[in-house]
């Protein structure tokens, strides 16, 4: 497992600009329901961060990918409490050993 920069960069609203960023990990519950169904994930990343995803819709689609290898190119942010968070632009699902 390996965390990257991609170099690419994303254009926000009002003309500034985000790196995107490719990260490659294993998909982790990180909030529970009282049921104990996952309600939001992270990567964790061969670099030993941890990454949460923002809960948008592509991030919502990686809660069904719960302890599964994952490639994913996104931009990288940080929460208030200093938690890397990273908001999915896209992702491959990883078999086997090629993380």
């Amino acid at each position: 497992m390996k965390t990257a920069s991609s170099g690419k960069e994303v254009k926000k609203k009002k003309g500034t600009v985000d790196k995107l960023t490719t990260v490659r990990g294993i998909v982790i519950p990180v909030e529970w329901d009282e049921e104990g169904n996952a309600l939001a994930a992270a990567i964790s990343g061969s670099d030993e961060q941890e990454y949460v995803i923002e809960q948008d819709e592509k991030g919502k689609e990686l809660l069904k990918f719960i302890k599964h290898g994952i490639e994913l190119d996104g931009v990288v942010g940080k929460t208030i409490k200093g938690r890397k968070t990273i908001t999915v632009r896209s992702y491959r699902l990883k078999t086997g050993g090629d993380l």
